[in-house]
């Protein structure tokens, strides 16, 4: 336990690394078993445990942010959170993580925050410089139609439709996917096509069943389809990037961006992969993806760390956690279960998850007691250009609370607040 805990917080920078005076305490909390937990306690008890204390960080996170004009994105190595506007792609998740925090609770102070955080993301429903779309609303308008009653919000279902038509413009139909908005490398003329826009075929499946034209589901199952052909390996390993033709569609390369290498799977990029192609099942209920949900999950749990906590890159000699990624993977699996047919496979799954979560609800990943509003610690964004490495995320805590109420939803433990929409 000692020499595992040391061994996960054990950074490695350009000098040999070390561990850190942060990590140094956050051994010392993993030995003394965090606040108001013992990771010895059964899973329900953890999760409880980390439900409680979530609540009351995200409530404190609102003194902290103040401004509903800026969101949380990732934090400083004190654990404080980096503010931006809302056209970073991560803006969606914070409004995201308080309309969980009132879908848990049913606390109307949740509510209240979430709508204020939420409201001001409306400009960005005709921001053309983004693929991330599906993250900036269905995380913030889309829980909120879900969750929220009455007129007030009427005009979410509005906006949604306004998003999803800007998203549905980076539809190429001769690559058959969306343009990615960026590209480290690019190679000439390319269409770069990430692995993340798996996560934004939510806004336009939903949106094609509720009001918008039928091509937005056509457009969202065919990028799916060729991401399926494309950017996986016969190993069940994913590439971050591939890049086609404009006019052909052809392949001009596969690569990655924040990943350790061109060969090497990304470990939320994989993540990204098998999320999204459990949604597309949700949606679409074609086989071939929940075929491939199935491949992809096997691959990453294939590839965990003793503790099922995942590294930043499966094959990476720098021994990095990321728990976005496992945080993504644990709730997408929690999905996954309720399509998979065969018995065993499915306790496999769960099984998996639940182990994910036992990590994620225990310190050195969990942040319970630190005095901070973040909830998980050591995320990796973009280790090759040294960018906010080993440190919190606001995309982990938003996927750590949907695992949270995933996982409760199946125990049979109820929310306090009733799913509306």
């Amino acid at each position: 336990m000692i020499v595992s805990t040391f061994r996960a917080l054990r950074v490695r920078g350009a000098k040999g690394g070390g561990v850190s005076l942060q990590g140094a305490a956050l051994v010392a909390l993993a030995l003394t078993g965090g606040a108001g937990a013992v990771c010895g306690e059964r899973l329900d008890s953890l999760v409880r445990n980390a439900v409680n204390i979530s609540l009351a960080h995200l409530e404190q996170s609102v003194s902290e942010v103040r401004d509903s004009t800026l969101y949380p994105t990732y934090a400083t190595p004190r654990l404080k959170w980096i503010l931006k506007k809302s056209d970073d792609w991560t803006s969606g998740f914070y409004p995201g993580c308080l309309w969980y925090a009132f879908e848990i609770s049913g606390d109307p102070r949740y509510e209240r925050w979430a709508r204020r955080w939420t409201a001001p993301l409306e400009y960005e429903k005709s921001n053309t410089g983004t693929h991330d779309l599906g993250f900036k609303f269905m995380c913030s308008f889309g829980n909120g139609l879900r969750l929220g009653t009455g007129p007030a919000y009427a005009a979410y279902r509005t906006i949604l439709l306004s998003a999803a038509q800007t998203l549905s413009e980076r539809f190429n139909s001769e690559v058959g996917c969306l343009r990615s908005n960026w590209d480290a490398k690019p190679a000439g003329n390319s269409f770069p096509v990430i692995i993340d826009i798996m996560m934004n075929l939510d806004l336009l499946f939903w949106a094609s069943g509720n009001g918008g034209p039928p091509f937005m589901a056509e457009y969202a199952a065919r990028h799916a389809a060729t991401t399926c052909r494309d950017f996986v390996r016969p190993d069940g390993g994913t590439y971050h990037i591939v890049r086609y033709d404009p006019n052909t569609g052809e392949i001009i390369n596969r690569g990655t961006l924040q990943g350790a290498g061109d060969g090497t799977t990304w470990s939320r990029g994989q993540a990204w992969g098998l999320y999204g192609m459990v949604v597309a099942y949700r949606f679409t209920k074609q086989e071939a993806f929940l075929q491939m949900a199935e491949r992809l999950a096997d691959y990453f749990l294939g590839h965990l760390a003793e503790d099922h906590v995942s590294a930043w890159d499966f094959q990476s000699e720098i021994r990095l956690r990321d728990v976005s990624a496992t945080c993504i993977a644990a709730s997408a699996l929690l999905e996954l279960v309720r399509y998979v047919a065969n018995d065993s496979l499915r306790v496999h799954y769960r099984r998996e998850a639940e182990a994910m979560l036992t990590s994620l609800c225990c310190a050195p990943y969990f942040t319970a007691g630190i005095g901070t509003s973040c909830l998980l610690d050591h995320s990796v964004q973009y280790l090759p250009v040294h960018s906010n490495v080993d440190v919190p995320s606001i995309f982990a805590d938003y996927y750590f609370l949907e695992a949270l109420l995933r996982y409760r939803a199946q125990s049979g433990e109820p929310t306090d607040q009733p799913r509306g929409k």
